[in-house]
């Protein structure tokens, strides 16, 4: 019974692409480099520690006309993230802060919730991918190839701890794999993302 259990398990893996990306440590390059100032905003971060918790697929609901693009650019383009070959972007931002331009200001009419969203520039079509409530929060986005992408973030448990979250999307599949580490708790620090701050919003 166990022989053909591993087996069966071993043709899957063998056949099967998820088992491939199914462990958080084989990104470790992407955590220790790009990714290392938002590792750091936890203690005790270990990769070996997160287990993948939930597979969801992409929402793909409408989310905006990229005929607009150009206008959106003037206030997310330094916070968006592009593939390598320029064709997709990922946007963690504009639904959440809501930004407008008030004569030389950049404010914030912020949302409780966040959203991303995914803008595929050669089809033109432009999607929310993901929901996320008070409970999550998204901090970057980093793409891996012109189809896979991280989204790193934090969840917020229930005794108001925050843990990091880490989702592994991929634009062929239209999935994310979803990683949790209960372990490992966020810095009162907390992090602030480099392309936040080239937002530069300002106080009305």
């Amino acid at each position: 019974m166990k022989i053909s259990i591993i087996i069966s398990f071993l043709f899957f893996c063998g056949t099967n692409s998820f088992c491939q990306i199914a462990d958080l440590t084989a990104y470790k390059n992407y955590f220790d480099n790009d990714l290392k100032d938002w590792t750091k905003s936890f203690k005790d971060f270990k990769l070996s520690r997160f287990r993948l918790t939930d597979t969801t697929n992409f929402e793909n609901l409408p989310f905006r006309d990229t005929s607009d693009l150009k206008e959106f650019y003037k206030l997310y383009k330094p916070a968006l993230s592009f593939s390598s070959n320029k064709t997709q972007f990922l946007d963690i931002y504009s639904y959440w802060l809501n930004l407008e331009k008030k004569g030389n200001k950049v404010i914030s009419n912020a949302e409780v919730d966040q959203l991303v969203s995914l803008c595929d520039l050669k089809n033109n079509r432009w999607t929310r991918i993901l929901f996320c409530g008070l409970s999550t929060r998204i901090d970057e986005a980093l793409w891996l190839t012109n189809t896979k992408f991280i989204l790193a973030g934090t969840l917020l448990d229930e005794n108001n701890i925050f843990h990091p979250k880490v989702l592994i999307g991929d634009t062929d599949k239209q999935i994310l794999l979803v990683y949790l580490n209960d372990e490992s708790v966020a810095l009162k620090t907390g992090y602030t993302s480099p392309k936040f701050k080239k937002l530069n919003i300002q106080d009305e």
